[in-house]
Parts: structure tokens; sequence; C-alpha cells
């Protein structure tokens, strides 16, 4: 038998979407952080500029970061979500990147998994040229 929710469940329902919304915007800053860093790592002290095994480990994990959050459905929520329709105009706009976005959607588990295990691949690596285990290889150079 099912039942409704009574006030008290709905707010705790509703500030827990809230903190996840939250958490969004926190991991969308953290990310943007994250992606200057990658361009930073292009640049090196001398002023010469390459694309190492670091660089690329670390946009890999940026990109399969960046997925894994634009996946989110808090993150569609923010293009249209709250819309009952979509008309011409902005709201088009908003209605063609919520379907965009809710297709990613389908895929969010699939994004967590593979930036889980990038992200733990690459402090493995970090911590592999830290420890002068490995070297950290320029593969372009300009």
């Amino acid at each position: 038998m099912l039942r409704s929710l009574v006030g008290s469940e709905m707010c705790i329902r509703d500030r827990l979407n809230n903190i996840h919304r939250y958490m969004l915007y926190l991991a969308i800053l953290i990310l943007s952080v994250k992606f200057y860093d990658v361009i930073l790592t292009t640049k090196f002290s001398d002023g010469s500029r390459a694309i190492s095994i670091g660089t690329l480990i670390l946009g890999i994990e940026s990109f399969l970061l960046l997925m894994y959050v634009t996946s989110c459905h808090a993150f569609r929520h923010l293009f249209g979500g709250g819309m009952n329709r979509w008309r011409g105009g902005l709201s088009g706009v908003f209605g063609s990147l919520y379907r965009t976005i809710s297709k990613v959607n389908v895929h969010h588990s699939f994004w967590f998994w593979t930036s889980l295990a990038m992200v733990f691949l690459g402090d493995l690596f970090v911590l592999a040229v830290a420890e002068d285990i490995l070297s950290d290889q320029i593969l372009l150079e300009w």
C-alpha cells in the first residue's frame, strides 16, 4: 500500500536534494580549478610549454570528472528541470540542453566508476613521480 509523504518527510527529502545541489556547485568550482591546473602543467619554469604523460593523465582525469558532474540529475535540473514547458527562444535552448543532459544522465554510474579509477591511477602516478620511481616524459614540446 502506497502512502503519501507527510510534511516532515517532504522537508527532509527537500533538504537532502538541496545539499546534493550545493555539492554540485562545489564540484563545479573544484573542477574548474582542476582544468586550470591541467593548463598550468603545460608551462614550465623556463617559459617553455610542453605536454607530458602527467598532463595527459590529469587531462583525462578532468574530462572523466567533467562527464560525471554533467551527467548528474542535479546538473540537469539547472538547465530546465524546473520548467513545465520549453517554448521558443531561451527556454527552447534550455529544453534542448535538458534533453541532451538527460541522454548523458543514463550513464552516470559509468562516469562515476571510470573517473574514480582514473583519479586513483592519477594519484598513483603523481606519487610515483614525486618519489622518483617514474619520470614524467615530455611527449610534445613547443
